[in-house]
């Protein structure tokens, strides 16, 4: 669910846009999992979705121990964790990066030049929009994690299950990775 009334405006030199906190929360109701809860933000000019990283979750069992008002003290709490993404993300939307910085790095993050080749195209179409900035190669590893189509160069195969939530979940996961990696680290240090 996101929440719309919890924003904050990123603005770069060519673009803005404004960020809502949002909230995915999995309960498995025959006990099989514990009470998890993500946070992040999503992109209203967009409709991204953007995981932070691995801090802005909870996971709790269902026990005898579970403590329904210590949850909800820390899901009060994602909405401080959402004000400090959107001071990350104002400060990456503020970083210039230059294309053969960027084209290095994603040789370096990613094993394969052919991933390596299609998120520079990504990169290059938010830049487009958003500026040669940090702000826009974040968007681009949200728009991977966001759409199961061919609109990103990044298709899902369809097996007949329900094999696209779960394959976009675990990429937005994998783009909060990416962002916390040692080699957009560096980048962003340049």
């Amino acid at each position: 669910m996101s929440l719309p009334e919890v924003t904050a405006r990123i603005e770069s030199d060519k673009h803005s846009t404004t960020i809502a906190q949002r909230i995915i929360a999995l309960h498995g109701v025959d006990g099989s999992c514990s009470n998890q809860v993500y946070f992040g933000a999503i992109d209203f000019f967009c409709t991204n979705g953007m995981i932070a990283g691995e801090y802005d979750d909870i996971r709790r069992k269902n026990t005898s121990g579970f403590d329904m008002d210590k949850f909800i003290k820390e899901l009060k709490g994602s909405t401080q964790a959402f004000y400090a993404q959107s001071e990350r993300l104002q400060r990456f939307a503020n970083k210039t990066l230059y294309v053969g910085d960027v084209k290095a790095m994603l040789e370096s993050l990613f094993k394969s030049d052919r991933t390596a080749e299609k998120m520079l195209t990504l990169y290059n179409q938010e830049a487009a929009t958003r500026g040669q900035n940090a702000w826009a190669l974040y968007s681009a590893f949200t728009n991977y994690s966001s759409w199961a189509d061919e609109r990103n160069g990044f298709s899902v195969k369809n097996t007949g299950k329900d094999t696209n939530a779960v394959t976009m979940f675990r990429r937005e996961n994998q783009a909060a990775q990416w962002v916390n990696s040692t080699e957009f680290k560096e980048l962003l240090a340049a």
